[in-house]
């Protein structure tokens, strides 16, 4: 996971807001605690990195309020377990966290943690370029945008249920007499057990493209003609060249194309290739400029590259070029 080592653990037992804020920014990310002015607080966090799921469990007692102090590129399972909280998200959506119903916070989009009275709740931490990399292998072409998990899961139905159950035999890894705990394998397999499950069951944004079934196989000639573009991402090519390279006819591909990739072979070598230009700005030699990464891979309008670029990736192809992008916000 980005920022956290594996197998990577912390336990924190105290009452002051800053040091709570140090050890969340540790685990999760840059994080504000605040308290009211001589108010009482305990907070217990006992956090461990695992496979490709982060998990922690947490006990309060006071008020306390957990904001996010920047965005970063991760989704956050809230798993009540006693006590209730205001959820936050942006400046509309607002929700409850209590037991038998999950809070899926999105840490691109800022979010807020209410907390009065007791509480304790299990949380997963996961990086969202897993879930991009699990959705883009499934339906075969890269995956863009934000990720729109829906906000709310019903814990004590289908999938709900059985992510809380993976959640809490997990978490028995916490406990200091714990096999679980020298067992990694069987930790990184049931942590994958739970992307995949969120991935195929909970609704986000992708979930139409795989119920479409985009996720099936392609067809040797998609594969063929996807293989061809890759070997020629830097060449002047036509749908032509792309449908005798594959060996079907134009209108055959096009059809394969929107019933397996969900697009058309020409969007789908310009997604190709903003995603080579994209690497490049970000890791080539400084010496190259924005406009010549952009003809390399083929595009000609650096206008229309600027606009598309920044739909995309939340920043313009200069700022990426000098390291200032933000955090991975992606625009639908």
């Amino acid at each position: 996971m980005q920022g956290q080592r594996q197998g990577m653990k912390v336990s924190y037992l105290g009452s002051e807001a800053e040091e709570v804020s140090d050890v969340l920014a540790r685990c999760i990310g840059p994080v504000r605690v605040q308290k009211p002015p001589r108010a009482d607080l305990s907070y217990r966090y006992e956090f461990v990195a695992a496979g490709r799921v982060a998990f922690s469990r947490v006990s309060s007692l006071g008020s306390l309020s957990i904001g996010q102090k920047d965005e970063v590129p991760k989704l956050l399972l809230l798993l009540p377990l006693h006590g209730s909280a205001c959820v936050k998200i942006g400046r509309g959506v607002g929700l409850i966290s209590k037991p038998g119903q999950a809070a899926i916070l999105d840490g691109n989009r800022l979010s807020e943690l209410q907390v009065e009275g007791e509480r304790n709740h299990l949380s997963l931490i996961i990086d969202q370029g897993d879930i991009v990399r699990r959705l883009g292998d499934l339906l075969e072409r890269p995956v863009y945008g934000s990720l729109d998990f829906i906000p709310e899961l019903d814990l004590a139905a289908d999938a709900g249920q059985i992510i809380f159950g993976l959640s809490q035999i997990m978490a028995t890894c916490l406990d200091t007499d714990a096999e679980m705990r020298d067992m990694p394998h069987t930790l990184s397999y049931l942590s994958e057990s739970i992307v995949g499950l969120l991935v195929d069951t909970v609704p986000h944004r992708f979930s139409s493209a795989l119920k479409q079934g985009e996720w099936l196989p392609s067809p040797r000639h998609v594969k063929r003609a996807v293989d061809f573009m890759h070997a020629n991402l830097c060449a002047t090519i036509s749908m032509p060249d792309i449908a005798q390279a594959a060996g079907i006819g134009v209108r055959s591909l096009q059809e394969g194309f929107k019933r397996f990739k969900g697009t058309s072979p020409i969007n789908y070598l310009a997604q190709l290739r903003m995603e080579a230009a994209h690497r490049e700005l970000v890791e080539a030699d400084q010496a190259l400029s924005v406009a010549d990464i952009a003809r390399k891979w083929g595009f000609r309008h650096m206008g229309r590259f600027s606009h598309d670029y920044r739909e995309i990736y939340g920043c313009s192809p200069s700022e990426a070029r000098k390291g200032r992008q933000p955090a991975l916000k992606l625009a639908d």
